[in-house]
């Protein structure tokens, strides 16, 4: 089995209005973003999965969010570090169903969350 990750960075604001603290509040982050696919055996050209590919695809959802009001831009009230883990998943193992994890990081190194499929 082999796995293939690539990273993006993207900065924008959230909020988690249900939070008792001061995430409630509007604020922001750069957010480091690992997704992580998998093959089984190396296909054309001794590859497992398609790396630009897989950057490309990151990097078209990131370039939906960045420098955006994440609340507005995914239609909800409570952004999550793990409700952005989640859709940037489902939204990539759409189109790559070899996509199985992605991990979200603000960059300031406080706070991880991974999901995985």
């Amino acid at each position: 089995m082999y796995r293939v990750c690539v990273s993006d960075v993207f900065s924008a604001a959230h909020s988690i209005r249900s939070h008792g603290g001061v995430g409630r509040y509007l604020h922001g982050h750069d957010f480091r973003v690992r997704v992580c696919a998998s093959g089984a055996g190396l296909g054309t050209g001794n590859i497992a999965v398609d790396l630009k590919l897989l950057e490309e695809l990151l990097k078209e959802v990131t370039g939906r969010l960045d420098h955006r009001y994440l609340n507005e831009v995914l239609g909800v009230e409570d952004l999550s570090t793990e409700y952005l883990a989640t859709y940037i998943l489902s939204e990539l193992s759409a189109r790559l169903p070899e996509v199985y994890l992605v991990e979200v990081c603000t960059t300031e190194g406080r706070y991880c969350v991974e999901v995985e499929r």
